[in-house]
């Protein structure tokens, strides 16, 4: 069984899946980046590219990698690191198809950003010495050394691609190539990024995950149309300014996704035990699970925006206050004839069934209301979710007699 395992998870897509998760990572943060004149692609000229106000155009290759080693950190880029090499020859590649490399080679930059650290790398430690001292000879020798040095025909091949290019054009490309390494909190770098323009930590995750969900569905929906990904200064904001709404809409409150850890014994709960009481619920019905995610999910929001001092006590007992004087209003005039029969002698139980009907009645015209809190309306979902969350606290009930039945 184990070996079936290993062989399943020789064809998993799991590394190449986060490979491009990691590119698109890194495309977001050049995004958030942006100035007048640049337009940036992704998965067009390169994994990533960003065509600069001037004409100039820089290049990006990411390679993301899960290996580790014995201490758990991720596996150093090596001297001869195949993915480097590959990267680098296929760059040299696109010189030498031009006509005249030289402009090229002036109008281009090339950045290999990726996740593995950079520890005593031969040819990366002589190629930061060179754009020091523009002493080509350490770095061209390194290049030979490395090549004759390798038993990997693919990597010699590599580097017999890029020693081939001529020497001034060699040092051309040497000067305009990057090494990015340990690029490891990319997530971190963007949400940073984000709070530089929103100036508000708690609601910076908000704003990523609409800005993440956003973009990559831009993506998938221009590329499925057949064009290019590719977006100005002007595009970004345009396309993506929405997700920094909260950031400048006055009292905005941000949302935030929580997981909802049901109860073991849903039907225990006691806004529940009304519902089934009034025939509203039945017992079993999946209902119950959907009406306690409502009610779990208000209460997390709100546990949240008060963490976050994003909502004071106050203004949270003010919501609550608010909700209960519109039960309150429904409660007393739905029942008005019912007290009237209840002081003319008739017996509670003899008009239950009465009481049911009417129960039901006050607690479909609570599920139309929407709720507000700091001038922004709450939405149906939470708003249903918080006269729930309010019945389970026994501060409203739908039965007539629901403080006796629940207290």
């Amino acid at each position: 069984m184990a070996e079936n395992r290993s062989v399943q998870e020789q064809y998993t897509a799991g590394p190449q899946a986060i490979g491009f998760d990691y590119q698109f990572l890194y495309f977001m943060y050049l995004a958030l980046n942006l100035k007048h004149g640049d337009i940036i692609g992704f998965e067009v000229r390169d994994d990533v590219h960003i065509e600069q106000s001037d004409g100039t155009v820089v290049l990006f290759q990411g390679k993301h990698s899960i290996q580790k080693n014995a201490s758990g950190e991720i596996k150093n880029l090596t001297a001869l690191d195949s993915d480097l090499w590959k990267t680098i020859s296929n760059w040299v590649d696109m010189v030498q198809a031009e006509s005249s490399q030289s402009e090229f080679l002036k109008q281009h930059s090339f950045v290999l950003f990726t996740n593995k650290n950079e520890n005593f790398n031969e040819f990366v430690s002589a190629l930061n010495t060179y754009k020091h001292d523009q002493n080509s000879s350490l770095v061209i020798d390194v290049l030979k050394k490395l090549q004759k040095g390798t038993s990997d025909k693919a990597i010699k091949a590599y580097l017999k691609n890029v020693i081939g290019l001529k020497v001034k054009e060699l040092k051309l490309f040497l000067n305009k190539l990057t090494i990015e390494t340990s690029e490891d909190n990319l997530i971190d770098k963007i949400k940073n990024r984000i709070l530089e323009t929103a100036r508000n930590p708690a609601i910076v995750e908000a704003i990523f995950e609409s800005l993440y969900t956003n973009m990559q569905v831009a993506k998938y929906l221009d590329i499925k149309e057949g064009n290019k990904f590719e977006l100005t200064f002007q595009d970004f904001n345009k396309r993506f300014n929405r997700c920094f709404l909260p950031a400048y809409k006055e009292k905005s409150l941000p949302r935030r996704e929580f997981p909802i850890l049901l109860p073991e014994d849903l039907e225990t709960q006691t806004f529940v035990k009304q519902l089934i009481d009034i025939g509203e619920l039945k017992s079993g019905s999946q209902e119950i699970t959907e009406y306690t995610r409502q009610m779990l999910k208000v209460i997390n929001q709100f546990a949240w925006w008060g963490q976050e001092n994003l909502l004071l006590p106050l203004e949270i007992e003010e919501c609550d206050r608010n909700a209960v004087l519109i039960w309150k209003n429904k409660f007393k005039a739905q029942y008005r004839g019912i007290q009237r029969q209840i002081d003319a002698g008739i017996a509670v139980a003899d008009l239950n069934e009465d009481i049911q009907n009417l129960a039901i009645e006050i607690i479909e015209y609570l599920r139309e209301q929407d709720l507000s809190i700091l001038e922004e309306k709450l939405g149906i979902e939470l708003s249903n979710g918080h006269f729930y969350a309010l019945s389970d606290q026994l501060r409203i009930g739908w039965h007539m007699d629901w403080e006796n039945k629940y207290s």
